[in-house]
């Protein structure tokens, strides 16, 4: 995952106090994703709490964005990401190393980031 090498955002004098939060909170999830990613590699975590983190991560860099378009960018990362991981999943699934349970929770929240997608590239698309 490309976003675990990615940078911290930088922090301003001048950022307004609810920009320099979000900036802190995604930060913080960059962070953490790190560390996951780290334990993760070792073999001292299940790849479930890794996307958990990532999950995090971002909706908190997503809440930097104003611009729908810049929004999208975001959440097509996040669905490539759910790609990756999908597949990794799939053949832990198929050797026995981990439940259905975690490959069925990471379907619905890749659904969930495509229907986010959907809407935000399809804003007066009223069908349901």
């Amino acid at each position: 995952m490309a976003v675990i090498s990615a940078p911290p955002v930088e922090l301003k004098d001048d950022d307004p106090p609810l920009l320099k939060l979000k900036k802190q909170r995604f930060n913080a999830a960059l962070s953490e994703i790190k560390d996951r990613a780290d334990l993760y590699n070792r073999g001292l975590t299940r790849v479930n709490e890794l996307i958990t983190v990532a999950e995090r991560l971002f909706a908190a860099e997503a809440d930097l964005y104003d611009k729908p378009e810049e929004k999208a960018k975001v959440l097509q990362r996040q669905l490539d990401v759910y790609n990756e991981a999908q597949a990794s999943l799939e053949k832990q699934v198929g050797q026995g190393m981990v439940p259905h349970a975690e490959l069925e929770r990471l379907l619905y929240d890749k659904l969930s980031v495509e229907i986010d997608l959907f809407n935000l590239k399809n804003p007066h698309d009223g069908h349901q």
